[in-house]
């Protein structure tokens, strides 16, 4: 999951204080603040206060647009985490064959679980000293062992475990393979693994709608700041009218610009 990095919020802030920078006067620093650019600053930093600065009703618009984006990242979000408690559940319960205590993976981990029916073994015989590799390639671990012997293994040769050649492709599927911790197979529990493939884009769809929540929020302070510029500028009865648009398939905003009162 992206979400809006910091750096992009100091830019915008940067941008709408520009006039706001410090100057030496007399050898003392001294910081102008154009009434124009710190009515916008404020709305900035808080949607709607630059409109309350102004005497303007509609600054609460920003405000509870504002806490209901906050809200409803936070529930999703919320909703994210419930659905991958939920699927991580089904994992263990139907598919994943560790004796030992629970493991969680990352990501990747459980994203693999939903393209490959069986891990493999990753030590296909613990009575030899070592790691023996999981041959079946059409395991998830065997086919990093495929995959390995490709890259290390020189063309039309099978070097024994002692070569350097072999000991690389081993370092490659030891760092790649899953361990025993991590071992699953699916196999006669295609139910199962449909409810879990299910969970899985139930959780992502929540994390990809909470990030972008997190984009209207940032739309929010800038619109907000942007009304409050032309507001201040303009001077009473000036500022923008925003109106939603539905399209198929999403939403298009129309703003437009209202001066001395007129639309």
């Amino acid at each position: 999951m992206r979400y809006p990095r910091p750096g992009l919020w100091v830019a915008l802030l940067l941008l709408s204080l520009a006039s706001w920078a410090p100057t030496a006067a007399n050898g003392q620093v001294t910081v102008p603040v154009g009434p124009v650019a710190a009515t916008a600053g404020r709305s900035l930093l808080v949607p709607g206060w630059g409109q309350w600065h102004l005497g303007q009703r509609r600054g609460w618009g920003y405000a509870f647009l504002e806490a209901g984006l906050w809200a409803a990242h936070f529930e999703l979000r919320a909703s994210g985490r419930g659905y991958r408690n939920q699927y991580r559940d089904v994992a263990w319960s139907d598919a994943r064959i560790a004796s030992g205590d629970r493991v969680e993976g990352a990501w990747a981990y459980y994203e693999a679980m939903t393209e490959w029916t069986r891990s493999g073994a990753f030590d296909s015989d613990p009575t030899h000293a070592g790691v023996q590799p999981e041959e079946d390639a059409s395991t998830f671990n065997g086919a990093k062992w495929a995959l390995a012997r490709g890259i290390f293994f020189p063309p039309g040769s099978t070097p024994t475990e002692s070569d350097p050649a072999y000991q690389q492709a081993l370092a490659y599927y030891e760092k790649h393979a899953y361990g025993p911790e991590y071992l699953w197979d699916w196999t006669g529990k295609e139910a199962g693994l449909q409810q879990y493939r299910h969970l899985i884009n139930l959780s992502d769809q929540r994390f990809r709608q909470a990030s972008a929540t997190l984009g209207a929020v940032l739309a929010n302070h800038v619109l907000s700041a942007i009304d409050a510029y032309v507001s201040a500028r303009g001077g009473p009865g000036t500022g923008l009218r925003v109106a939603p648009e539905a399209l198929i398939g999403g939403v298009r905003w129309t703003i437009s610009a209202r001066l001395g009162g007129q639309p």
